[in-house]
């Protein structure tokens, strides 16, 4: 038997209504995940410029298909090596699926809108808990920890699963996780701890996931190391396309600095794309990502016995080889050139004033005690119909996950508690889950400037 027919397996947290095979559950689950507003939503939220209306250039649905066809590779190329008692079709699927999904977490404006929504839980929280329900239980500086991280990842996890309901398998769920730790858990210095991989309302389908599959307790599930790969791939050189296509970069100031700073095989791999011919960046991310392939498949197939029982903790591509450090490079020079470069900043700035200026609007929700929120529907002053009108606009499938949970959710103490804490989740919900366009679009309604 291989010791891939643990982790490629049809159990779900909600049993099917009739037996499936492994291959069959995945299969399913390709199927709903492609149809899923999530997905869709990608297309309309940003990879490198916010708000960018030119057809080429990146949204994060178009970096997401990049990095499933990634993936895809990868998972070839390592099954090439594997024994034939693998369900290969099933492998693939898990890695493209975990690829196409990686990023439908993610806030309007990527990670800098994590960041602007951070500073805010942390700052504007502990008042709004003050006076909605006063002082806490002992169980609530965990809650409030959890509440005050925002991560891509473990909100990805709770998008398919608590508020889309998609039912997807452990198999499928558990190639997402990119990090162990629970955002109600501190930092240690363990492998992937460097941020929140799920939060305390995923808590009990995370017990269950482990149950089944016990290296994830300390370490990731095998696949997710070629995810995470697929992604470091594909946008290594894509961002940098992206800012010379958008005119934020030219080629001869990238040409300029990597002729001068990039190692000998990343010189080479420029020389002969040979940049001033039509199509230069298609063969040289062929080419870099030829041999990345190789070099990927190479350090999962050598440390496989490690990453299959959850002792592995280094990133597939954290290897001092030519290959790996070129694309270091690039990922480093577009950082250091593209996202500091004014126009980007810019367009982050509208994004900052837009989500900041949402979840201010909305924090009158959250002052409230339970009883006042959840009787909103009976109030005819003058606040009481401000109110109203901001809870109206709240989506229909987040308040029926809020009236579910803060009821019926297991593990906490209080019921106070329990119903605030999902209250905050129901806000942080409707906000992560907004596109680029739709923040803004929310932001001149709520100040005025629109109807």
């Amino acid at each position: 038997m291989s010791e891939y027919q643990h982790f490629i397996v049809s159990e779900r947290q909600v049993p099917a209504a009739q037996a499936e095979t492994a291959l069959e559950a995945i299969e399913a689950d390709r199927s709903r995940i492609v149809q899923c507003s999530p997905v869709r939503r990608l297309q309309q939220k940003t990879q490198v410029f916010p708000l960018d209306v030119k057809a080429s250039v990146r949204s994060r649905l178009t970096h997401s298909l990049e990095v499933k066809e990634t993936g895809r590779q990868l998972a070839l190329t390592v099954l090439a090596e594997l024994g034939p008692d693998v369900d290969k079709q099933a492998f693939v699927s898990l890695v493209e699926m975990a690829c196409l999904l990686h990023d439908v977490g993610n806030p309007p404006f990527g990670h800098f809108g994590e960041v602007v929504m951070i500073d805010w839980l942390r700052t504007r929280l502990p008042a709004l808990f003050q006076q909605a329900v006063g002082s806490g239980s002992r169980q609530w500086p965990m809650l409030m920890a959890d509440l005050q991280q925002f991560e891509g990842n473990a909100q990805s996890l709770r998008l398919l699963h608590s508020l889309q309901g998609l039912n997807l398998t452990l198999s499928q769920l558990a190639a997402l996780q990119k990090y162990v730790r629970g955002a109600y858990q501190r930092q240690t210095h363990g492998p992937w701890q460097q941020k929140p991989g799920h939060y305390f309302s995923e808590r009990p389908l995370i017990q269950q996931m482990r149950k089944l599959f016990p290296t994830t307790t300390q370490g990731r599930y095998p696949l997710t190391f070629l995810m995470e790969a697929a992604d470091d791939m594909a946008y290594g050189v894509a961002d940098l396309e992206d800012a010379v296509d958008r005119g934020v970069l030219s080629l001869a100031e990238l040409e300029q600095a990597l002729l001068s700073n990039g190692n000998d095989y990343l010189q080479q791999c420029w020389q002969q794309a040979k940049a001033e011919e039509p199509g230069f960046f298609s063969r040289f991310r062929q080419s870099l990502n030829d041999d990345l392939l190789v070099l990927v498949s190479e350090q999962y197939l050598l440390h496989q016995p490690a990453i299959l029982d959850g002792s592995h903790n280094a990133s597939l591509l954290d290897v001092d080889q030519a290959p790996a450090q070129a694309l270091q490079w690039l990922k480093d020079f577009a950082h250091r050139q593209v996202f500091n470069r004014r126009e980007v900043e810019a367009l982050e700035l509208s994004g900052f004033a837009a989500l900041k200026g949402v979840l201010e609007a909305f924090a009158p929700l959250l002052a409230l005690p339970a009883q006042e929120f959840t009787s909103l529907e009976n109030r005819q002053d003058a606040e009481g119909l401000l109110l109203r009108r901001l809870y109206h606009r709240l989506p229909p499938r987040h308040l029926a996950a809020y009236r579910r949970d803060s009821v019926n959710a297991t593990l906490f103490e209080s019921a106070t508690e329990r119903e605030w804490y999902f209250r905050v989740r129901l806000l942080l919900d409707f906000v992560s889950g907004m596109t680029d366009t739709y923040v803004l679009e929310e932001y001149r309604l709520l100040c005025g400037f629109q109807g």
